[in-house]
């Protein structure tokens, strides 16, 4: 078991080491300037890296939480199920890696809440699209989700990774919360707070790479194991 984690950190390290810039734009909700998630879905072009919520905020400290990166972080309220909101990106830099089959995607963002919640769902997922268009999605859309502690001094982060489907243009982010979890223990429902937010394209390791990392976490396994 403990070989297997060591192989896995290392391989996770060398694809996180290997991916580029973030591609958001103001990934840490400091530019106060949001529109609506309906703009976002249906204008691609024209709202491109413009964070779009169905119902949320820039705010600075409240409730207890204070922002992990700057002076702001993004405010969601409950919709009626999810509460989302999005972010849409033109990849098309990226065609050549994504076209051969060599993409990989990471994402992730920060999660916090108020003590009034004791199990509040954050989520983060993307999807990918090969038009400026809604209607080309294509493939699955990787999701990923944590419940959170009720600590409001704890930013816990939720992260993702997956292959880029072959044809993807364009990129879909989106932070959210289920609506539920925010009903509190006052009988109220509670805003979630999300920063920090970062998305990445990168190169899977060719299979020959990913051989030396495993002999590589094999080798210390053993080293470590001769030492105890």
């Amino acid at each position: 078991m403990k070989k297997n984690i060591t192989i896995s950190l290392i391989v996770a390290a060398f694809v996180a080491g290997s991916a580029n810039a973030n591609v958001l734009v103001n990934p840490g909700f400091e530019i106060n300037s949001l529109t609506t998630a309906t703009n976002v879905l249906t204008n691609f072009p024209g709202f491109q890296g413009i964070w779009g919520p169905e119902a949320g905020t820039i705010v600075t400290a409240e409730n207890g939480v204070t922002p992990i990166q700057g002076v702001r972080m993004l405010r969601m309220v409950d919709t009626g199920s999810y509460t989302q909101t999005f972010q849409i990106t033109d990849v098309t830099a990226s065609a050549g890696l994504i076209d051969s089959g060599g993409a990989v995607i990471n994402s992730s963002a920060l999660f916090n809440v108020d003590k009034a919640l004791s199990a509040a769902l954050g989520v983060i997922s993307v999807s990918f699209f090969t038009t400026s268009t809604y209607g080309s999605l294509i493939g699955s859309s990787p999701i990923a989700s944590l419940t959170l502690d009720t600590s409001d001094t704890t930013w816990q982060p939720i992260s993702l990774s997956s292959a880029v489907p072959v044809g993807t243009r364009w990129i879909l982010t989106q932070v959210a919360y289920q609506d539920a979890t925010l009903f509190g223990i006052d009988g109220q429902y509670h805003p979630g707070y999300v920063d920090a937010a970062d998305t990445t394209i990168g190169q899977i390791p060719e299979p020959a790479t990913l051989g030396l990392l495993a002999l590589g976490g094999m080798m210390t396994f053993l080293r470590r194991r001769a030492a105890v």
